[in-house]
């Protein structure tokens, strides 16, 4: 399979889709923050694809083998996280890292019990990707997705903090950060 034309796909839909919407600073240009954590991505997701789908580097196997039966669901599970993360908090959710009019600290649902679970359901995607075509190279990659999105993380609970102070403090103290019962 040829993966470049979903190389360039992902490439073409950053410029397109994502760039224009980045938060601004006063002066009309993007955060940097905001377009490292997202250039990161883009390349990384890139890199997992390449490295996922290439024959060189894939072990083969069935089309309906025990791993992309895994990682279809894995997929659909972290998709469902995501979604379901997204319509708990409403209003409050944003692509860029920002604090609304009217904020609130959201602390129902899944939010009771892993404070990003956005991400989680992102990395689990992330993940099933190379699960799915039983590429190690692409699994070692995708394990490489979580210092980005930690990354992320701490820019966006520090924006909390400096929001919501000690409710955001006691919140932490109380949930996961990221996996349950482990982080």
């Amino acid at each position: 399979m040829e993966i470049w034309p979903w190389a360039a796909t992902f490439v073409l839909i950053f410029v397109v889709v994502v760039l224009p919407v980045l938060k601004k600073t006063p002066d009309g240009t993007p955060r940097k923050k905001d377009v490292v954590f997202q250039v990161l991505g883009l390349v990384l997701l890139i890199a997992i694809f390449v490295v996922s789908f290439e024959p060189l580097y894939s072990l083969g196997g069935p089309v309906l083998s025990p791993m992309t039966v895994m990682a279809s669901l894995m997929f659909v599970v972290g998709l469902v996280i995501s979604v379901w993360a997204q319509v708990t908090i409403s209003t409050n959710y944003s692509w860029t890292l920002e604090i609304r009019e009217g904020h609130t600290l959201v602390v129902t649902g899944l939010y009771r019990y892993v404070r990003h679970p956005i991400y989680l359901g992102t990395f689990i995607r992330i993940v099933a990707i190379p699960v799915f075509t039983s590429s190690l190279p692409g699994f070692v990659l995708a394990l490489l997705s979580l210092p980005v999105l930690n990354y992320r993380i701490g820019l966006e609970e520090g924006m909390l903090i400096e929001e919501f102070g000690e409710e955001y403090e006691m919140y932490r103290e109380r949930t996961w950060r990221l996996f349950p019962y482990i982080y």
